[in-house]
């Protein structure tokens, strides 16, 4: 088990390694960040998925306090 757990460690760390790079390559060869956002935005509505799980997040944390009159 120990060994794969080591192979799958080994494989998220090409990973990341490669997609690091990937990245590194293109800010360097003049990659437009704000072209990238405003394609996710557009295809995926990043932002509105962001504002659910910031909600979720307050309220559980609000419920967590609350029993304490912290909120």
């Amino acid at each position: 088990m120990k060994k794969g757990w080591r192979v799958i460690l080994g494989v998220v760390l090409v990973a990341l390694i490669l997609g690091g790079a990937c990245i590194a390559v293109g800010l360097l060869t003049g990659a437009d960040t704000a072209r990238v956002t405003q394609n996710l935005e557009e295809h995926m509505h990043v932002t509105t998925y962001v504002q659910k799980v910031l909600s979720q997040a307050t309220d559980l944390w609000h419920r967590m306090l609350t029993p304490f009159g912290i909120f």
